[in-house]
Parts: structure tokens; sequence; C-alpha cells
């Protein structure tokens, strides 16, 4: 390499001094500028997140839904090993939070528990002989607060006492009662007199309830009409019948006596939802489940069709 004269040299570390301090500064600059955008950038994306996260003025907060199912599973005339595949069909991925089954042979209360899953626990009435009521939860969603029959409406001890569960959503912590019923079927002053008491019970409650199941009101299509009960159901606007979407027959019927595989009763229905408290208030449907080959029913089938009611809390 050849050698660069002292002259020469002194110069260009001279030059390079000067440009050095120049080329400092620049630098500064530049990166003082670089600060500037990121520390401006930060705050943009700060105040970005912060316009994310506060809801606008037409945020809506989830609702909840809560899905239930009634059904009379005919004690003495239907199989436990069919209902028990028919409810497991119907709450196939855990569809219904809450059931609500009437007339349940002692023998067939955990049947139809385990037929469901284990999450599911369930409650039952001591009152009813061999036609039990019975409510199944599920313990993921719910907590059971307490449960209890109104015995008093048990008249002369006879028939079926009202069965009651208060639940607590786990989620929401909302509380609410379901009830299931199955009024006396014979003798029609005993069902207009349990009517009654439901209504003068619901009177006071405090909590929104749910009430489901076999009322035995024969209440006509055409006529719209049920019979006595039914209006004593409605009386001072207590309880709000839940109306199924479709008016569909709940309950075969064919006449022992001549068994000529007509229903004697087409066209009307046994099985009713009703809303009381606050509950009146919540968005509520109702639905009458049709199933292939369901009606007319056989030895090992429910006389009842299963009907859903759908709640939902604002």
């Amino acid at each position: 390499m050849d050698c660069i004269p002292r002259s020469k040299f002194l110069s260009i570390l001279i030059c390079l001094f000067v440009s050095g301090s120049g080329c400092f500064s620049a630098t500064q600059d530049k990166l003082a500028g670089q600060t500037a955008r990121a520390a401006a950038d930060v705050q943009d994306n700060a105040s970005t997140a912060t316009t994310l996260a506060i809801p606008s003025a037409d945020h809506v907060v989830p609702a909840s839904q809560y899905n239930l199912l009634s059904w009379n599973v005919e004690s003495d005339g239907a199989t436990s090993e069919v209902i028990c595949k028919q409810l497991a069909k119907l709450n196939q991925n855990d569809h219904y939070d809450i059931l609500t089954l009437s007339e349940v042979l002692p023998s067939d209360l955990k049947k139809f528990r385990y037929a469901l899953g284990k999450h599911y626990k369930y409650v039952y009435s001591k009152s009813g002989f061999s036609d039990r009521l019975e409510i199944l939860y599920n313990e993921n969603n719910f907590e059971l607060v307490r449960h209890f029959e109104i015995k008093e409406i048990n008249i002369l001890n006879r028939y079926r006492a009202p069965l009651v569960a208060q639940l607590k959503d786990r989620a929401t912590g909302t509380e609410f009662m379901v009830m299931v019923n199955h009024l006396a079927r014979g003798k029609s002053e005993i069902r207009q007199k349990q009517a009654t008491m439901l209504v003068e019970w619901a009177r006071d409650q405090t909590l929104p309830v749910f009430a489901l199941g076999d009322y035995n009101f024969d209440f006509v299509f055409k006529t719209r009409k049920g019979n006595p009960a039914f209006s004593n159901m409605l009386k001072d606007n207590i309880w709000r019948w839940v109306e199924p979407v479709e008016l569909i027959d709940t309950n075969w019927y064919d006449n022992p006596r001549n068994l000529d595989g007509i229903d004697d009763y087409p066209g009307s229905m046994l099985d009713f939802a009703f809303v009381t408290g606050s509950a009146k208030d919540w968005k509520s449907t109702c639905r009458v489940l049709v199933r292939e080959g369901d009606f007319p029913d056989d030895k090992t089938t429910s006389d009842h069709r299963p009907f859903e009611l759908t709640i939902v809390k604002p």
C-alpha cells in the first residue's frame, strides 16, 4: 500500500473531524425524529385501544337463555327403556338446561337422570304414589338453592303436590323457580280448587316462576276454551299462559271401549307452560314437539307429546 503524505493525511483528519461532527448532529436529529414518531404511534395505539374498550351507545349485553322441556312420560303405559332413549335423543348436545317430567315411576327416577348424563341432577316429589314428578337440571349451569312440594295443593293427600326447584344461574347469579304440575284428572272440582290455590300461591312470590306440566285443562282449539279449572288458573292475570306458536294435540286418547284407532279428543291439549312474577316480562316461546310415529302411541311409548319452553331474560 502506498504511503500518504503527512500534509495530506492531516488534511484528511481535519476533514473527518468536521464531517463527523455534522454526521453526529444529523444522527441525533434522526433518532429524535424516530423517537417522537414512535411515541406518537404508541399514543395513537393507546387511544385506539381505549376507544375499542368503551362500548358504543347501542352496545347490547347478551341475554340469558334457558331451554326447558316438559313431558308426561305415562308411568303405567310406557317402558323406561324406550323413554330413556327418546330423552337422550331429544337432549342431544345437552340442548335442555332443565327438564320437568310427570307420571314417573319411582324406579325410573335415576334411569331418566342417567339417560341425560351424570352432570344432570334431579329432585322429585314424595307424593303421587306411582306417578311422581321430577325436575332435572344441568349442574354445570345451575346451583340448586332449595326444592319443596306445595303440600296443601295435594288435596286430601290423594293426588300430587306441585314440585318446585329454586335454581341459581352459576354464570349470572340469576335465581328463579321451576314448577312441575300434574293436576287431578277424574275430579273436576278438585282440579278447579288446585288451580285456584296455584293462583294464590303465585300471588305471593317474589322470584320469577316457570310452571310446566300436565294440567288436564282440556283446551279445545276450535272454541279456544278450556274447562273451568283453566279459567281459574288465569284469574287476575297472576299467571300468563305461554301459548304454543302452533296449537298441536299434546295427548292421544282412544277410548278402551272401542279402540278404533281414532283420537277421541282431537284438536285439544292437556299440557301447558305458565309464567308469573317478573318472568312475565321475559321473552318466552313454547313449542309442542311432533316426532315421527309418536301418535298413536303403543305400549312402550307415552300418550303425551313433549313440549319445550324457551326463556330469554333481557
